[in-house]
């Protein structure tokens, strides 16, 4: 970093380069005048530098966090992020953040003003969901001190979202019993979206990872599929896509009840291909509409309301249908990181997300050992003949 002094009337000026800015790529400049003497430019010009170089200098500037969130989305969020990561953060910072903060100028925004705006959003919102708004606004800021120099501090540092929940406000998780989704799926057996809902159920792949999946990611013959890709759609449209994590890509082993849905599927897109000839829309897809075409997920959500309420079992969210497939896999004895293998969780995610289940589980089991301790309790007492 170098600097440059020079005369500006009767006084002197400093002037050095601080890193582009990180969100704009512009020319980013420090300049100061107004010195009586060149000595004097110099000394402050080489403390300028040196707090610059700490991180200690800020530029000033009067822009709201509004603004600085759009140049945010469009020069960091857009370029590095999966599309649909991008259309959640855009959404969440339009839809949220900006009607809330969003006239606040970038540099008058403190830890207070952003704990009161959570505040507000509990008084509407989940704890989860708060804490994905969270999520958005500590990325956005960060970079604002950490790269772009607008502001002197992360701020975010001194805002937490590590409070409890009060026990009466924690949300139950949704699941359904065996006997539940079984009469679920017989009621729904000849209903278009059938295969995605068998599928979510018995194998607990996420509603993308079902919609992407294709005939040449399931081996009949290893009686497994693998997930390789998702299909969701954002504001622009569909968007085919890696899973969002490595652990998501995975094998899962089938059981026999969802490989006979699955060879019924086969057949049932053979008889669509011969029906719709050229016109046939051949994704390679499991589920898909009859002419082939992607499924948006909303039809999905639609079509499982309309058939819950025929089937007269307890409403559910498509997404429950991974917390039932969990829910099973642990009341069998599952270790839980094979069963987080086969969620494409890691060991830690599962056990955040399932640890509420495992003592119900642990008293199952306690009960079967003790049970097994009586019966050879009561053999140890039978007269030897």
């Amino acid at each position: 970093m170098k600097g440059h002094v020079y005369p500006r009337g009767k006084t002197y000026t400093y002037v050095f380069d601080l890193p582009p800015d990180a969100l704009t790529g512009e020319r980013n400049q420090k300049t100061k005048g107004g010195f009586k003497t060149e000595a004097l430019a110099w000394s402050a010009c080489r403390k300028a530098m040196t707090d610059a170089e700490k991180g200690l200098d800020v530029k000033t500037t009067n822009i709201t966090l509004e603004k600085y969130l759009y140049e945010y989305l469009e020069t960091h969020a857009k370029p590095n992020f999966k599309p649909t990561s991008y259309d959640t953060e855009k959404t969440i910072i339009e839809a949220r953040i900006i009607p809330g903060l969003g006239k606040v100028k970038l540099q008058a925004l403190t830890p207070r003003a952003i704990k009161g705006f959570y505040a507000e959003l509990r008084k509407k919102y989940s704890k989860d969901y708060v804490k994905n708004i969270h999520g958005v606004l500590k990325r956005a800021l960060r970079l604002a001190y950490t790269e772009s120099g607008l502001l002197a501090e992360d701020i975010m540092s001194k805002v937490s979202m590590r409070s409890k929940v009060n026990a009466n406000e924690q949300k139950e998780m949704q699941f359904w019993t065996i006997e539940e989704f079984t009469q679920f799926l017989q009621s729904s057996k000849h209903h278009v979206h059938y295969i995605a809902f068998s599928l979510a159920v018995y194998t607990g792949m996420r509603r993308g990872e079902i919609l992407g999946l294709r005939w040449k990611d399931i081996d009949f013959e290893k009686k497994e599929l693998k997930v390789f890709q998702t299909a969701n759609w954002t504001r622009d449209g569909l968007v085919i896509q890696r899973p969002k994590t490595n652990d998501s890509i995975r094998r899962v082993k089938l059981f026999q009840n969802i490989i006979d849905d699955l060879q019924e599927r086969y057949s049932q897109i053979e008889a669509y291909k011969k029906e719709y000839g050229e016109a046939y829309e051949d994704n390679d897809l499991v589920c898909c509409y009859p002419g082939g075409g992607y499924i948006k997920p909303k039809r999905i959500t639609e079509g499982m309301d309309v058939l819950v309420r025929k089937a007269g079992v307890k409403k559910i969210r498509f997404h429950d249908q991974r917390h039932t497939h969990a829910s099973f896999l642990l009341a069998i004895g599952i270790n839980p990181k094979v069963a987080a293998e086969r969620l494409g969780m890691t060991p830690a995610m599962f056990n955040e997300r399932y640890s509420h289940l495992l003592p119900i589980m642990q008293e199952e089991a306690v009960d079967r050992i003790e049970n097994e301790l009586n019966k050879f309790a009561e053999k140890q007492l039978e007269p030897v003949e």
